[in-house]
């Protein structure tokens, strides 16, 4: 019993129990977002670790073809996702691509979709943190494998992709909310007839 109990903790490493962290807050931005600007600047904060615990997990053996794996995001909930994205990021979820495969028989830019990106991302991220939540230790290397074998495959280049365009998204927030502000009544060196060097706006 005992030895029973180590193996099955030593399953749970440092490594897995980071990217469970940092996917659990990914998956439920994604389920509750409601507001756009919110979901943008979160996301942007968030990818970059999400993609940085995944490039650190377990280099475990998985097959597609000799592995079966319970995969818990259906359908139905990968739509609910992609849907609810969308809707918030209206125009600005549509976005030039040109790392796609479809490049290899175009010379223009691919069109690509934020919520679809983040919707694949969220669909491997889910899988596994299905495989955990239910403490199935038997199921648990091999899932571990598939996440890391659909990273290395699609999903962390969608992740990539789709933060760049968020990046964008975000930048142009910040550059619309600054436009927003006031300007202050006096600056230093103004009554010198000098300009300021700096901003000191907070």
């Amino acid at each position: 019993m005992e030895s029973n109990v180590r193996e099955a903790e030593s399953l749970y490493t440092k490594e897995i129990l980071e990217f469970a962290a940092v996917g659990v807050r990914y998956a439920a931005l994604l389920e509750q977002a409601s507001e756009r600007d919110a979901l943008v600047e979160q996301l942007v904060a968030l990818l970059p670790q999400l993609y940085s615990v995944a490039l650190h997990l377990p280099s475990y053996f998985y097959s597609p073809e000799a592995d079966y794996i319970e995969e818990y995001i259906t359908e139905g909930a990968y739509e609910a996702v992609r849907s609810r994205v969308s809707s918030l990021l209206g125009e600005d979820d549509a976005y030039l691509s040109a790392q796609s495969e479809e490049m290899t028989y175009s010379d223009t830019p691919i069109a690509a979709f934020i919520s679809e990106g983040l919707s694949d991302v969220y669909q491997q991220v889910g899988n596994l943190l299905g495989i955990l939540r239910d403490e199935n230790e038997e199921a648990l290397p091999a899932a571990v494998g598939r996440c890391r074998h659909y990273f290395h495959e699609y999903w962390g280049q969608a992740l990539l992709e789709s933060l760049t365009a968020l990046h964008r998204i975000y930048t142009s927030q910040l550059q619309t909310q600054d436009d927003d502000k006031d300007e202050p009544e006096e600056s230093f060196g103004e009554e010198d007839g000098e300009e300021a060097l700096f901003d000191l706006r907070f």
